[in-house]
């Protein structure tokens, strides 16, 4: 009797996990998906940028033509992203991926940590934001919280995410220009 009974609970236990892991692993295969999809259009761009930058190759430690080298680059990679706009990189399934996760990542015990750390500077003047255009110099680089940044997909060294009011924007370091941004990306009340 008690065998029957260790079976009975071995099979319910077996088509429990086969009606709930499907579901799971569905959504873990998806968000792996985006993850790749994102990490695929971030080194895309990378690629891109080290194409380009070894195309204009300068050998000099002058500031003033190290200044001019990043201000060619950054045109040469405008030019080349000329049709880029908003949401090349940020597509709508990575932006509802991240909206989770910066959503998720604020209602946790550091939420109340990171919303003073973004809140506590000079309060940002409104600010438009294109694509392929240099990170306005009014603005002060905002770091995204650790926290955050732990959750969020990893980037190259080329890349950063920067927060301007309440947009998520993929900064490129080298040439400091905006490779895409998520527009209220960040709701901090």
């Amino acid at each position: 009797m008690r065998a029957r009974w260790l079976w009975g609970l071995a099979m319910c236990t077996c088509v429990a996990s086969a009606w709930t892991a499907p579901g799971q692993s569905r959504e873990a295969t998806e968000t792996a998906r985006v993850a790749v999809a994102f990490t695929d259009r971030v080194q895309a761009y990378v690629v891109l940028q080290k194409t380009l930058e070894g195309a204009a190759q300068t050998s000099t430690a002058e500031s003033g033509r190290i200044a001019d080298h990043k201000h060619e680059l950054a045109r040469s990679i405008a030019a080349a992203r000329r049709d880029s706009h908003q949401g090349d990189i940020f597509t709508p399934d990575v932006s509802a991926l991240f909206e989770r996760i910066i959503s998720s990542t604020f209602k946790g015990s550091e939420g109340r940590r990171m919303r003073r750390t973004i809140l506590e500077g000079d309060p940002v003047p409104l600010t438009v934001l294109r694509v392929n255009e240099v990170y306005p110099e009014e603005i002060p680089v905002t770091t995204t919280p650790p926290t955050l940044l732990r959750r969020l997909p990893s980037l190259p060294e080329e890349l950063a995410y920067r927060i301007v009011g309440r947009a998520l924007v993929l900064q490129d370091i080298k040439t400091n220009l905006i490779v895409d941004f998520m527009p209220d990306a960040i709701r901090v009340p």
